[in-house]
């Protein structure tokens, strides 16, 4: 994740170092992005946490729990306020035992996003010294390096750019036409469909499709008619076009391979697979093309 947000904040890097220096740039630009992560990420925990202290407390809160209970100790003649008492103190004493794990959860995340702003820091201040230093290191002749840093490069940028741009803008669009519609918790739907947007194959449809069952099962046909017209026009038109529009033809990867890389790489990575298994498959096919036109292979 350094590695990634290093690349794609370097020329911005590049910019501001001969004004204003490069530890004071970089550590400008660490903080730009984490007050852009954390803003949000603390929104949504505290709108989390605000709808999780609204949740009842015990099932005799819930608003159905009194009507249902009648009905079953008519029926069943079985008192069952006492069992449900029981269930959820059995509930609470599962979620004490297991707090240890989740501070250490805690503690392990906040060492990860602890190193990587570190990182991420190092290798916007440092990271031309790292690309010379692994130059000069590597046994291959200076012209071959230099063509293959620079297919890796214009690699990466495609994937960046057709694969996490291009998704996290039709998730956007699509989002819209759900907070259009009123759909519930549209805002979330819209995150989802943001990651969603990055599988081939799989793409918005799930939760676009979702939303159109919802209407139609809401009595709101014509909501569900507009909402699949969207889909079918804009969302569509809105891929087709960016993808064409931010990166040639020649770079873009085969969707077999963004899926294979995709799916790959979660499976390995966890999370960040999603992000860096297209990378590492791009970079090996230009590895693979650069050796082969060099070394006159085929």
């Amino acid at each position: 994740a350094a590695m990634l947000l290093a690349f794609v904040l370097r020329p911005a890097q590049r910019r501001l170092a001969p004004e204003i220096g490069p530890r004071l740039s970089a550590l400008a630009l660490v903080t730009l992005t984490a007050l852009l992560f954390v803003g949000p990420v603390g929104l949504f925990l505290r709108v989390a946490l605000d709808d999780v202290g609204d949740l009842p407390t015990s099932v005799s809160d819930l608003p159905t729990y009194r009507s249902v209970e009648r009905v079953v100790e008519n029926v069943v003649d079985v008192q069952i306020g006492a069992r449900f008492d029981q269930l959820l103190g059995s509930f609470t004493s599962a979620v004490a035992e297991r707090s240890s794990g989740l501070a250490s959860a805690g503690i392990h995340f906040t060492l990860g996003i602890l190193l990587l702003l570190f990182l991420f820091y190092y290798l916007l201040k440092d990271g031309g010294t790292l690309v010379r230093w692994a130059k000069d290191v590597t046994p291959l002749p200076q012209d071959v390096q230099d063509h293959l840093y620079a297919e890796a490069e214009e690699a990466t940028w495609a994937v960046l750019k057709g694969h996490v741009l291009v998704a996290s803008i039709q998730g956007f669009v699509s989002g819209l036409g759900l907070i259009a519609l009123g759909i519930p918790n549209a805002e979330f739907w819209t995150v989802v469909m943001m990651f969603l947007a990055m599988i081939p194959i799989v793409g918005v449809a799930p939760v676009l499709g979702g939303a159109t069952i919802y209407l139609v099962a809401d009595g709101r046909l014509l909501g569900a008619a507009l909402l699949v017209v969207y889909g079918m026009t804009v969302v569509a038109v809105t891929d087709d076009y960016l993808r064409a529009l931010v990166i040639d033809k020649e770079s873009s990867l085969h969707s077999g391979v963004i899926l294979l890389g995709v799916f790959g790489a979660a499976y390995f990575l966890g999370a960040i697979g999603i992000f860096v298994g297209p990378i590492i498959l791009a970079l090996f096919k230009e590895t693979i093309e650069v050796f082969s036109e060099y070394y006159d292979l085929e």
